[in-house]
């Protein structure tokens, strides 16, 4: 009979601690996080709710922990839980800190993982645009401004944009213009203009750039939406009539005619002459080249220079060579001497020209506009009044 008692009470016991597993232990079990390693990415389910997962691929997160990708992964890892980026003051306040110190590259990378997730965040927005400035044709990063003028902003963030594409604008045209780089200010203003075809500036700009370039077609293309009898129309149409009479004029001067003046030695090569000249003090070696609208260095010597001479940042413009047109940097020097000849405050292009052998870089009409010279190929020299 104790025996019998002892099994009904072993069993029993079995019983309880059955139910206590049922009720306690797998319920549990089903409340936890599971973890599937599929292909060395990492899937959170999560129980009752939807799937969240991480592509955790655990090679590049060895790899590439820089700021850029950290952020990066703190933005995908808010975005794939559907959540809101909790720490956005933190990413602006570096992303900041990035366009300071002209880490162009994190910051483009960092721009592109956030403004895929928020393509409406304007103050990210904003930021994306300044670095366009630095980085892009700088006639794209004022379209780049006109084009967040249609997304969903304060009007002071309207009133900001507005002002950016006033300045950057008029800056540069005014720039372009003292140093004579009609060609390059026309490339910049015909997208402008395209995008707000009733600015004042951009059509006298444009028509003006034709107007230097002898294009008296593309000048009155121009010039048709404003009235006949504008003054400022009426004067550039000037200028074609008064470079005709100077070009009849040239044509009739007596090629023997001397010129007397400083004489500047040359050294040629072939059929090319390379002038000496200095630069911000540095010393420069400048191919001549009336076809060039724009002076122009190599990179390779730009990089040589201390950044002390590197005055002013003008941005990227389209320029044309001989091999087609390419983006170029711009930057403003103080001053571009030969001998007792100077020009000041003078652009000059940063273009690769590894093919230019004997020179730095070529000499271009935005200098030479400003002296009166001849070459004498005789004796190798430039003659300057």
């Amino acid at each position: 009979m104790n025996r019998y008692i002892s099994l009904l009470l072993v069993l029993l016991c079995a019983s309880v601690l059955l139910n206590l597993y049922l009720l306690f232990i797998i319920p549990k079990q089903h409340l936890f996080t599971q973890l599937q390693v599929l292909d060395n990415k990492v899937k959170i389910k999560q129980n009752g709710s939807s799937e969240a997962m991480l592509n955790w691929d655990l090679t590049d997160q060895l790899a590439k922990k820089t700021p850029a990708t950290l952020y990066k992964r703190s933005l995908d890892d808010n975005a794939s839980l559907n959540k809101p980026v909790n720490n956005r003051a933190e990413l602006l306040a570096q992303a900041d800190v990035w366009f300071r110190d002209k880490n162009f590259v994190a910051l483009g990378t960092f721009l592109q993982g956030y403004l895929k997730q928020y393509p409406q965040d304007i103050e990210f927005l904003l930021i994306e645009a300044k670095l366009k400035v630095e980085t892009t044709l700088l006639s794209d990063a004022i379209a780049h401004y006109y084009d967040l003028l249609r997304k969903p902003m304060t009007v002071t963030q309207q009133s900001e944009i507005e002002l950016h594409i006033k300045q950057l604008s008029k800056s540069t045209i005014q720039q372009l213009k003292s140093n004579y780089s009609w060609d390059i200010l026309a490339v910049f203003v015909e997208p402008l203009l395209q995008l707000e075809p009733s600015n004042r500036l951009y059509i006298l700009s444009l028509a003006l750039a034709y107007a230097e370039l002898f294009q008296e077609g593309l000048m009155e293309n121009v010039l048709a939406s404003l009235d006949f009898d504008d003054p400022d129309a009426q004067h550039i149409r000037k200028i074609i009539l008064s470079q005709q009479m100077i070009s009849t004029n040239e044509h009739d001067i007596d090629e023997t005619t001397t010129h007397t003046g400083l004489s500047i030695p040359l050294k040629q090569f072939g059929d090319q002459y390379v002038v000496e000249a200095i630069l911000s003090g540095n010393p420069v070696a400048l191919l001549i080249d009336t076809g060039a609208s724009v002076t122009a260095v190599s990179k390779q010597y730009f990089e040589t220079l201390d950044n002390r001479y590197k005055t002013k940042y003008l941005g990227r413009f389209s320029i044309g060579t001989a091999g087609g047109s390419i983006m170029a940097s711009m930057y403003e020097f103080q001053e571009l001497s030969i001998y007792h000849v100077s020009v000041k405050n003078l652009p000059v292009v940063i273009l690769p020209m590894q093919g230019i052998e004997n020179a730095d870089g070529l000499l271009g009409m935005n200098f030479l506009r400003e002296i009166d010279f001849k070459i004498d190929q005789r004796q190798s020299v430039m003659v300057i009044k």
